[in-house]
């Protein structure tokens, strides 16, 4: 007689709340945008593990800058892990993102130097010069581990996210043999009762979820345990839409199936493994349309700014399948500006402007609708954007 099946025993309510909790403590600090201001006001503390971040936006506001200090926060906060950068367009530039490493660096620099000497300036000497050069040779001595991956479309950056899912995995079955060969070692060495070697067993087991046999940095003023040691812990896809596009163009259905199942496999990566996923957007509708009979819907404007025009690209869909939306534009910095880019008052592209990051959705907390201004200078620095 076969047997009967039987329905899957229901999970305990304490017991997930268990597991979220023990799963939040191992959260690491979010990786920093590069702006304080940014960082504070509107992402409340930076781009947060275990999560996927989009940030959308036309050419020019600043999305590859934000995922290079992203990635250069990574990268100075653990310093043996790596940063996995999936390329679809061919526009890394290992120059740029050398030079904002060597910014954040002397910025570290500088910010240590006034700690030990109890926040009094002190004037440059001459040793500066051979200091930048140290630090250029440093910032180029991490770009060692940032694995950039060139590939042309969505199965290229399918088949990227299963190596990294493959590795991690690797690394954690290695991870828990060695917890079990430890106890295996014990038992045999010490004749201990049962319960005494539960009660070992329990502890180890403890100790190593905690610490999940990595260990903590020597340098880190933050104190937190490096969860990603030797361990890609970082994900940047740069960018997302015209791998996205190019199916979609073709099969609306079938392009948008693909896209929900590898969103799906990719955020179970980043939240198992705790690990920062920031996928870049392009923004469609900035330019109005010369149709007198086309009217805009208020559902076409994305922005709290009326005079922002735009919303992120791959639909609806793509929004609800992402953990936190940055759309990035670009708005008049006075009403000078607002007068010559909107009115008479000259020529446009004489107007000054002012970038703004807006959370448009923040699906794991309050974020939603903040948003705040900034500049670049130097195409390096983000600085907050003074009228």
């Amino acid at each position: 007689m076969a047997e009967e099946i039987q329905a899957a025993p229901p999970l305990l309510g304490s017991s997930l709340l268990a597991a979220a909790k023990a799963h939040e403590c191992r959260r690491p600090s979010p990786a920093s945008s590069g702006s304080a201001v940014v960082d504070e006001e509107a992402l409340s503390g930076g781009f947060r593990y275990g999560e996927i971040t989009s940030i959308a936006g036309a050419s020019g506001t600043g999305k590859s800058l934000m995922t290079y200090h992203a990635t250069a926060s990574h990268l100075l906060v653990y310093k043996l892990s790596e940063v996995a950068l999936i390329d679809t367009t061919g526009s890394f530039s290992p120059l740029r993102l050398r030079d904002v490493l060597v910014f954040r660096l002397e910025a570290q620099s500088q910010r240590d130097k006034y700690q030990r000497s109890g926040y009094v300036y002190e004037k440059s000497s001459s040793k500066t010069r051979l200091m930048r050069e140290q630090l250029v040779e440093e910032a180029t001595s991490m770009l060692g581990r940032v694995k950039v991956m060139r590939v042309f479309d969505l199965a290229g950056v399918v088949e990227a996210v299963g190596e990294i899912g493959e590795m991690r995995e690797r690394n954690s079955q290695l991870s828990q043999k060695v917890i079990v060969t430890e106890s295996t070692k014990r038992r045999e060495a010490v004749g201990d009762s049962e319960d005494e070697l539960e009660e070992e067993d329990e502890n180890s087991m403890s100790k190593h979820v905690s610490h999940s046999s990595l260990d903590a940095e020597d340098d880190d003023s933050s104190g937190q345990p490096d969860l990603h040691n030797g361990r890609v812990g970082m994900i940047v896809v740069d960018t997302i839409t015209n791998v996205v596009s190019s199916i979609t163009s073709k099969s609306q259905i079938q392009g948008q199936a693909l896209l929900a199942s590898f969103m799906r496999s990719l955020h179970h990566l980043t939240f198992r493994h705790h690990i920062c996923t920031i996928l870049t957007n392009a923004a469609v509708g900035l330019n109005p349309s010369n149709n007198p009979e086309y009217h805009r819907r208020p559902e076409d404007n994305v922005s709290i700014f009326a005079s922002t025009l735009g919303k992120p690209a791959l639909g609806k869909t793509f929004t609800f399948l992402i953990d936190t939306s940055i759309f990035l534009s670009a708005v008049p910095k006075t009403m000078d500006d607002a007068q010559i880019a909107f009115g008479d008052g000259g020529e446009a592209t004489s107007a000054q402007k002012a970038l703004v990051l807006e959370v448009l959705r923040d699906r794991c907390g309050p974020r939603e609708g903040r948003w705040v201004a900034f500049e670049i200078v130097a195409d390096i620095k983000l600085v907050p954007c003074l009228v």
